[in-house]
């Protein structure tokens, strides 16, 4: 960081120094970092304003120790002076750098507080470029700015550390809620196999009763479909078993609005992926597309093993209007807009998580839901 400062002077009274500073910097990250559009821009606007704001500081002092402009004897105080304070500062700032690094916090933040993150960290740039447009006409009240600018620069780090830190709450509060979700879906699968088996004597009655009245097609009707019945509780698509449960538990919540739940499944092989972020990811698509109320009454769910990707989609057809906001995000169409309207944004964290790429369309009354997850076997 001290080498990074000494390469982007900013002088007083001349704003092209900020301007290519600030500009090669921006360059600096975006070659350098790789990372989203969002994270890079926010990184450049959090770091300049230490870089700058140390830059602006020791130019000034620098350029006054070289002009002689200090009293005798000064000059090699002050330079003392400034590798003590740069020193302690940056000690300082380590600390606060590496408690949000090491935490893993960041990784749960979203598009939307990385962009509130750079809108809050760049008023310190802005004060500094401000002290070189028009610099203060008393010494310390320029100090003084530039020092409540580096405070203010380094303060976000705390700052970035509790907003990762709420957004990994409310992340991890979403998995367990998902969990929660699964486990109830796997606990009311075998409700119904259980009151199947409960059931199973008085099946057996009428099967017997029916071949005792020579009735053998009947009876084998009966249990036909007493076979179906089974084959529809416990179906098998993969070789997880809450997948399974998911899958069954969402087409027998499909069979009570009367659509029909196709699944497409080629799944041969166990592999590894992360089972909640999966199991929120066909969850939420599958009650999104359900609740849709497809004319057609058919929703389809393709799951796919290709490779080393897990090629997943869910088709709906749709007739209410889908209305969606600026940044391409959908707005709910039930009454609590406040508690609905968040399965598209967790199914793609979900998918995010996962390393996984997703695409959201709708054209010609067909909503999709489209991903591909690279997968370890």
């Amino acid at each position: 960081m001290l080498y990074i400062i000494c390469l982007f002077h900013i002088i007083p009274d001349f704003v092209q120094t900020f301007t290519l500073s600030f500009t090669a910097f921006i360059i600096y990250i975006f070659v350098f970092y790789k990372e989203n559009k969002e994270k890079s821009v926010a990184f450049s606007v959090i770091f300049f304003g230490i870089i700058g704001s140390w830059s602006f500081l020791t130019s000034w002092w620098i350029r006054r120790v070289a002009e002689g402009t200090l009293p005798t004897g000064m000059n090699f105080l002050v330079t003392v002076l400034l590798v003590i304070l740069a020193l302690l500062y940056f000690s300082i700032f380590r600390v606060y750098f590496r408690q949000v690094s090491e935490s893993m916090m960041l990784e749960s933040f979203s598009k939307r507080m990385w962009n509130y993150s750079t809108l809050i960290a760049i008023s310190p740039s802005v004060l500094i470029l401000l002290l070189v447009i028009s610099p203060p006409r008393t010494f310390f009240l320029q100090q003084l700015l530039t020092f409540f600018a580096i405070t203010e620069s380094t303060v976000i780090f705390p700052l970035l550390y509790q907003m990762g830190r709420s957004a990994k709450l409310s992340e991890e509060n979403s998995r367990l809620r998902a969990r929660s979700e699964y486990y109830q879906s796997i606990e009311a699968q075998q409700q119904e196999i259980r009151k199947l088996k409960h059931d199973l004597m008085n099946h057996f009655t009428v099967i017997a009763t029916y071949i005792d009245l020579n009735e053998n097609e009947k009876a084998l009707n009966y249990l036909k479909e007493l076979g179906a019945r089974f084959s529809e509780i416990t179906k098998q698509y993969s070789q997880n078993t809450i997948i399974n449960a998911i899958i069954n538990s969402k087409r027998l919540k499909a069979m009570t609005e009367d659509i029909e739940l196709i699944v497409k499944a080629d799944i041969k092989s166990g592999f590894e992926a992360n089972e909640t972020d999966l199991c929120t990811l066909i969850a939420n698509s599958l009650d999104n597309a359900i609740e849709a109320d497809p004319p057609d009454r058919k929703v389809v769910l393709e799951l796919l093993e290709d490779d080393d990707r897990l090629l997943f989609s869910v088709t709906n057809r749709y007739e209410k209007k889908i209305e969606t906001r600026a940044d391409g995000s959908f707005i709910s169409s039930k009454e609590d807009k406040s508690n609905h309207g968040l399965g598209i944004k967790n199914i793609k964290e979900a998918v995010h998580r996962m390393n996984g790429k997703i695409e959201i369309t709708t054209q010609n009354g067909v909503f999709r839901i489209y991903a591909e997850i690279p997968i370890v076997k």
